[in-house]
Parts: C-alpha cells; sequence; structure tokens
C-alpha cells in the first residue's frame, strides 16, 4: 500500500510538472500563425588599436651660429606647414621640432643653439596657423648628427631643424 501511494506520488508529479513545461515548437509555430516574429540581431564590434602615423618634412638649414630663418628656410617651413595642415585636417596631431648643431661649439651652448633654432621654426609654424598647443621643441645640440666629417659640407648639413608629425 505505500509503495503504491509513492508511486502515485511520483505520477502525479510528473504529470504536473510535464503540464508547466513550455513547449517551444509550439510557441514558434503560433507566432507564425499570428504574423509576429522575433528576430534576434548579433552585432560583432572590433577594436583596432590604430598605429600612429609619423611622418618628417622638409629640413631646414641654418649659417653657423645663428638661428633666424633665411628666406629658403621659411619656404621649407611653409611647404611643411600645408603639408600638416592637409595630412592632419580633422586629425588629432602634435609635430615636434628638433634643433641640431654641428659637432663644433660646447655641449651647453649648442643645446642653447639648438633651442633657439626649434623655438624659431615653431614661432613660424605658429604665425601660419599651426596651432601652438600641438607644438613642441627639442634640442639634441651636437647629439643627433646626420653627417659625421669634420668638412663644412658635413657641418652645414648637421645645423638643421626637423619638423615630425605625429597623427594619432
Amino acid at each position: 500500500m505505500k509503495n503504491l501511494l509513492k508511486v502515485t506520488l511520483v505520477l502525479a508529479l510528473a504529470a504536473g510538472l510535464t503540464a508547466c513545461k513550455k513547449n517551444v515548437k509550439d510557441d514558434a509555430n503560433a507566432d507564425m500563425m499570428t504574423g509576429t516574429t522575433t528576430e534576434m540581431v548579433l552585432q560583432e564590434t572590433t577594436v583596432e588599436e590604430v598605429e600612429p602615423v609619423q611622418a618628417s618634412l622638409g629640413v631646414v638649414h641654418f649659417a653657423l651660429d645663428k638661428y633666424n630663418l633665411s628666406d629658403e628656410a621659411r619656404k621649407i617651413v611653409e611647404a611643411n606647414a600645408k603639408a600638416i595642415k592637409a595630412q592632419a585636417a580633422g586629425a588629432d596631431y602634435t609635430v615636434v621640432v628638433e634643433g641640431n648643431c654641428d659637432s663644433r661649439g660646447t655641449i651647453a651652448y649648442n643645446i642653447a643653439l639648438g633651442e633657439k633654432r626649434a623655438n624659431e621654426v615653431k614661432a613660424y609654424y605658429v604665425r601660419l596657423g599651426i596651432p601652438a598647443a600641438n607644438i613642441s621643441t627639442v634640442s639634441y645640440g651636437k647629439e643627433k648628427p646626420v653627417c659625421y666629417e669634420n668638412t663644412q659640407s658635413c657641418w652645414a648639413k648637421n645645423r638643421r631643424a626637423d619638423t615630425i608629425l605625429n597623427i594619432k
């Protein structure tokens, strides 16, 4: 008798649970019959890290122990400013002006002269419409030569200001 009671309870419990089970197939068919549909849209998002673009622009050369811009140097800076405006249009960018000197003179003198050269080029960029907040300067003095010979022509190549454009 006890076993019969247990079997009856188990069957009743199973029947009750079966009645509560949702029929997914019938629900899908019901949606089709009523004209409503349920649509699931998955959107894939890809995040790519973009490498900054770096461009070197025209090099401005200076006379011995000078930091003022010659007419030729102004033309180079003007061309660089046009290139900066064209390449960086609508982008987040920075400009670095690097002042350099030849190998003659003391370290302190060349650092100061390189700074004056970089600041002179920066000031002209600002006059040409490049925001000062986007321009930084650095002086390498005689630490980054492009030519290593001890000749007048080589020293002239090292008396320069390099402009680097970084587009983020």
